[in-house]
């Protein structure tokens, strides 16, 4: 009699292990497990290292000519104003290889007259094509003449458009003006004692969304501007 029980626990526990295999393979047979690791790089902005005007050249080690995004290979230290005379002058930005396409803007701060100086006696700059005029000074009469103020790249259109990067070469905005000049009318108490002119470059990065992007970096510049 209790073999009979023996034998009918032990059909009892194969039919269980039958019954759980059973269900493991149904298990595995109906699910699916995957997974994706994705690496990310992050925006970035590198410095040039060619010569604007001359691209099998490296770029200038002059620090007097040469901060960063920021060029101006005619600049000679210590150039003299005087009225009637244009002086070189001419900031140009540009982003090296790698780097992300970027909206370029510039703030100039002029600090060439003496307090009271009218405007018509101040030292001036003409900006060139591809570039346009955000918040700024206009000698009155010369809508392309400017004392000062914050301006942005747009290349071929009419605001603010990005820098097309390369993975391969720097790429440049050109210069914003080549030259400053002093109006042949001013005289010698309309300098200032250390008349100098300040030029600050912002880049800002394009993100995926164009139009989003071109607002954010105008007001981020714009904010930056009140500093300088």
């Amino acid at each position: 009699m209790e073999n009979k029980k023996k034998k009918r626990y032990g059909i009892i526990a194969a039919l269980l292990l039958l019954v759980l295999a059973a269900g493991v393979g149904t298990y595995a047979w109906l699910t699916a497990q995957s997974s994706l690791t994705n690496n990310f790089t992050t925006a970035g902005i590198n410095h040039p290292t060619t010569n604007p005007d001359n691209p099998d050249q490296p770029i200038p080690d002059d620090k007097a000519k040469v901060n960063g995004n920021l060029t101006e290979t005619n600049w000679v230290a210590d150039s003299k104003l005087a009225p009637g005379v244009s002086v070189p002058k001419n900031p140009n930005v540009g982003i090296g290889k790698g780097s992300e396409n970027a909206y370029v803007y510039v703030f100039v701060k002029n600090e060439t007259a003496s307090a009271g100086t009218a405007d018509s006696k101040t030292t001036y700059f003409t900006i060139n094509k591809g570039w346009e005029a955000v918040e700024a000074t206009a000698v009155e009469g010369e809508p392309t003449h400017y004392l000062g103020g914050l301006f942005v790249y747009v290349g071929n259109e009419t605001e603010a458009t990005p820098l097309i990067a390369s993975k391969t070469e720097d790429k440049w905005t050109g210069e914003l003006f080549s030259n400053v000049t002093t109006p042949k009318e001013t005289e010698q108490k309309d300098f200032a004692k250390d008349a100098k002119m300040t030029v600050n470059c912002f880049v800002y990065a394009e993100d995926s969304t164009t139009e989003g992007s071109a607002a954010s970096a105008e007001a981020a510049a714009k904010d930056w501007a009140k500093d300088l």
